[in-house]
This record gives C-alpha cells, sequence and structure tokens, in this order.
C-alpha cells in the first residue's frame, strides 16, 4: 500500500456506513427500537419479528466494528496531537456499541426460545436497555471523536469544508447520548445521523484514492503544524 491512501481503512469506513443503514432499514417494521421509551414495545416487536431483529443486529455489528478500524486508520492520516484521542473516541465507542447490538439477537435466539408466554418481560427489558445503553455511550464518544477529527481539519486549514462538517456531526450526535433517558435526544438521530454517515463516506474517498505523498499528507496531516 503506497503512503499516500489507506484503502483498507476506506473500505471499513463504506462497510460501516452500509451496515449501519442496513441495520436500520431492518428495524423498519420492529416498534419503539433504540428509544427509552419504547423498551417494552421493542421487546414484542422484536419478537414477533425474529428475523428483522437478527438481521439488525449482525448489520449493526458489523458495521460498528468496521468503524472501530476506519477510525484508526484516519487517526493515522490525521496526525497532531488530537488525532490519537479523536480515534480513539471513535474506536472504542464502536466496539462497545458493537458488544451492545448483539443482545436483541440474543434475546430471539436463545432468550424467548426457553420462556413461556409473557414470562420474558424482565430479561427483554434488561437486555435491550443495555443495548440502549451502550447505544448512548457510542453516541458521547463517537460523537466527541467525530469533533476532534474535525477541528483537526478544520484547524489544518486545508480541508475547511470537511473539518467543519465534522464538527457539525459531532455537536449533533454528543446529545443524541440523552437516549438513555430522554425521548427527544433518540429523535436527534435523524440529524445527527446522515451528518456523521456523510462525513464517514468523504473521508473513506480520500483515505482511498490519496492525491500524491506531498499533497494529501499536507491536507490530512497538515493539522501538526496548526496545533
Amino acid at each position: 500500500m503506497s503512503p499516500d491512501r489507506d484503502r483498507l481503512g476506506a473500505a471499513l469506513g463504506v462497510i460501516g456506513v452500509v451496515g449501519n443503514v442496513v441495520g436500520v432499514a431492518a428495524l423498519n417494521r420492529v416498534e419503539g427500537a433504540y428509544r427509552p421509551g419504547g423498551l417494552g414495545a421493542w421487546a414484542e416487536s422484536a419478537l414477533a419479528h425474529p428475523g428483522a431483529s437478527v438481521a439488525s443486529a449482525v448489520a449493526f455489528t458489523v458495521g460498528l466494528l468496521a468503524l472501530a478500524g476506519w477510525a484508526a486508520a484516519l487517526g493515522r492520516r490525521l496526525g497532531g496531537p488530537l488525532a490519537p484521542l479523536a480515534a480513539g473516541a471513535m474506536a472504542v465507542g464502536a466496539i462497545l456499541d458493537a458488544a451492545g447490538t448483539l443482545l436483541p439477537a440474543v434475546l430471539v435466539l436463545h432468550v424467548a426460545p426457553a420462556c413461556a408466554a409473557g414470562t420474558c418481560a424482565a430479561v427483554a427489558r434488561a437486555l435491550l436497555g443495555a443495548t440502549l445503553s451502550l447505544d448512548a455511550l457510542f453516541n458521547l464518544a463517537f460523537g466527541a471523536g467525530l469533533a476532534l477529527a474535525g477541528w483537526s481539519l478544520w484547524r489544518s486549514g486545508r480541508r475547511p469544508a470537511l473539518g467543519g462538517l465534522g464538527i457539525a456531526a459531532g455537536l449533533a450526535t454528543i446529545p443524541v447520548a440523552g437516549q438513555l433517558a430522554w425521548e427527544p435526544a433518540a429523535r436527534l438521530l435523524a440529524v445527527a445521523g446522515p451528518l456523521w454517515l456523510a462525513f464517514v463516506l468523504a473521508t473513506s474517498v480520500l483515505l482511498w484514492g490519496g492525491r500524491g505523498r506531498a499533497v494529501e499528507e499536507e491536507e490530512l496531516r497538515g493539522v501538526a503544524r496548526a496545533c
């Protein structure tokens, strides 16, 4: 791999985006998903649509693990003092959330078959509550990492528009962490989600193509001089 590109990191970014989009789409008929006031409805609907619940869990988990790899690749390219913190926050948040997104599949595949009718409610709420909690942590950590990465790009002066997108995505994503207990926070994902997906895709394009060692390193690593 030439030093002015990271195609593995770019591919992981695209996989991360696709995984999250597919995960959301699979939940189309599952009510109450990832909403603090919808845990009961989520449990009932997940059991009513086991295939969709498992498909969503797998898609989210694969996508989140891919995002962790993308974050590491972006951190290597950014350079500067904020890069490790930005990449670390995004990667840790994604890995922790990947563990949580598997829990709905655990509920459907392993817990529900062992329960008589109506006796799984407490366990179901516990598993889905853990999923929601880890997703809230993801939004906090990933949002902070996005904001730091965006700030690094903006300060470098080479990618101000992309940096601004990263900052906006991060600042929009952090409040979604309130989804743990506050219903309106969960709704903010309708704004935050498209922003951070766009940032991941845009940076993946840069990681894939490169523009020559001198030019691209100046654009993505110039922050080392600015900070």
